[in-house]
């Protein structure tokens, strides 16, 4: 089993929570596609910033151009919101956690493609700077070559599903701050 199979396995209910979350946000109007950008401030940014702090080993190649925060400020300033504190996140603290964290980051560009869609088609006018972020670029791809020449152990591929499932839980707790009372 890949180490790519185990975390989506591990994972799956984390992100279908997430996924619910998400997608109760109304992107047809303003005000809920903005909250469902402030749901991600909440998180992305202080979650790179903790990434800027490792090594570069534990990084995926090119790890500056794949980071998102100024794209989506620059997003939320466009619609009229504030960025928002950034919320209290566990910020991985060896490799196998960073490989988690990285796991659900980059993963959600995936996501944000089908989300930039739907979009497009509500609001043709809207920023989408932050999903549309790497369009055309193979960063999906190398993020997964680079996963796979992680060679974990057992007790590291725990720990790096525990990182994924910090990422998660973190994203869980931004959109429930700012989600719809009806959500």
């Amino acid at each position: 089993m890949t180490l790519r199979t185990t975390l989506r396995a591990a994972t799956r209910q984390d992100h279908d929570r997430v996924d619910r979350l998400g997608g109760a946000f109304d992107l047809a109007s303003p005000e809920g596609y903005g909250a469902f950008l402030l749901g991600h401030a909440a998180v992305l940014p202080p979650l790179e910033a903790a990434l800027d702090a490792a090594p570069p080993q534990d990084l995926p190649p090119s790890w500056p151009e794949r980071r998102r925060a100024g794209a989506l400020l620059a997003d939320l300033a466009e619609l009229g919101f504030e960025a928002p504190a950034p919320a209290l996140i566990p910020a991985p603290t060896n490799a196998a956690e960073r490989v988690g964290a990285l796991y659900v980051l980059e993963g959600s560009r995936l996501g944000g493609a089908l989300l930039r869609r739907r979009l497009a088609e509500a609001q043709p006018a809207a920023p989408i700077a932050y999903l549309a972020h790497g369009q055309g670029e193979p960063l999906w791809r190398t993020f997964l070559e680079w996963l796979d020449s992680r060679d974990l152990d057992p007790a590291e591929t725990a720990a790096a599903v525990d990182g994924a499932r910090g990422v998660f839980a973190a994203f869980e707790a931004g959109f429930t701050a700012v989600a719809p009372t009806s959500a």
